[in-house]
């Protein structure tokens, strides 16, 4: 009887060391991911511009995810093209760690605020549309379209929606994006696939 005793002794003993030893540090690495989080925001390396995601939008080696966190008529009348939307943010922690997911709103502290909940979780491959939908519509839907986006909700019918980079001439960007996690071809393609 002894021994059991002694034994769930040692066991309570070792239980409330790891509660000890455990609970600051998962503290301090939660703090050390917001703190990561915020270094890379005040270096701009979060942003992606509207004209890398249209490239990446094209680029079939990436795993894309585009996540919109706009509401449910704002996202009717208009989106990008095989973009998701939802505020629910655990959807995005379920995707894979090498998808690249873009955060996309009509502004950048919405996007901002998602990515440091994201970030402190761990999430990798996470960044947001600088600029939001207006930096989007700016450069691939410019007013001198006379507000062909005023005619209605047209979700990703709209040509801004899946812009035709190989014919639009892109301002000059600086990656952003860090593709060094394996990629996964998209689609069909090559010898019997």
């Amino acid at each position: 009887m002894k021994p059991k005793l002694v034994g769930a002794g040692a066991a309570a003993i070792l239980a409330s060391s790891l509660v000890l030893l455990w609970g600051p540090t998962a503290g301090r690495r939660a703090q050390a991911l917001e703190n990561q989080a915020e270094r890379a925001i005040a270096r701009g390396e979060v942003q992606v511009s509207p004209a890398e995601l249209a490239t990446l939008m094209h680029n079939r080696q990436v795993d894309l995810a585009i996540v919109d966190l706009r509401n449910e008529r704002a996202y009717n009348w208009f989106h990008l093209l095989d973009a998701r939307r939802t505020a629910d943010l655990s959807v995005v922690r379920a995707l894979p760690e090498r998808t690249v997911k873009v955060l996309v709103a009509d502004q950048d502290d919405v996007a901002l605020a998602a990515y440091r909940a994201l970030a402190g979780t761990g999430t990798k491959q996470v960044y947001i549309l600088a600029g939001g939908i207006v930096g989007w519509l700016a450069l691939f839907a410019p007013p001198s379209t006379d507000g062909a986006l005023q005619a209605g909700a047209l979700g990703d019918r709209h040509p801004a929606s899946f812009p035709d980079v190989e014919h639009l001439t892109l301002p000059k960007f600086e990656p952003k994006v860090k593709l060094g996690v394996p990629a996964v071809k998209k689609g069909p393609g090559g010898c019997g696939g």
